[in-house]
């Protein structure tokens, strides 16, 4: 019993020590029209913007897993898009958390 007991906080002390990373990820779909070339993401608590999410493009109709490391920044973040014609769209207070693992749609 007391063996057990011993292993049991010792592992309760492990995972406490162990670093934590909060990551939000979800699964962006362009529906736009248009061929979407940028995307940043900020925490709405901040004042600019961070870098450029994206490696590529998502074209219309494509899918990109996009994972934003929320740890120390909370869920609710500013997304904002650039389009292949110029275009910028801008959304604000978006819950990265609340939509972790799920679809995220571009329209």
């Amino acid at each position: 019993m007391n063996r057990t007991l011993v292993l049991l906080c010792t592992a309760v002390s492990l995972a406490l020590a162990a670093p934590t990373f909060a990551e939000g990820s979800f699964e962006m779909v362009n529906k736009s029209g248009y061929t979407i070339t940028e995307v940043y993401a900020g925490p709405s608590n901040e004042s600019s913007w961070g870098p450029n999410v994206l490696s590529g493009q998502i074209l219309h109709n494509e899918t990109l897993v996009v994972t934003l490391d929320t740890a120390g920044y909370g869920c609710v973040w500013d997304l904002k898009y650039v389009f292949s014609d110029g275009d910028v769209f801008e959304e604000f207070e978006v819950d990265i958390c609340r939509i972790d693992g799920q679809e995220y749609t571009i329209e």
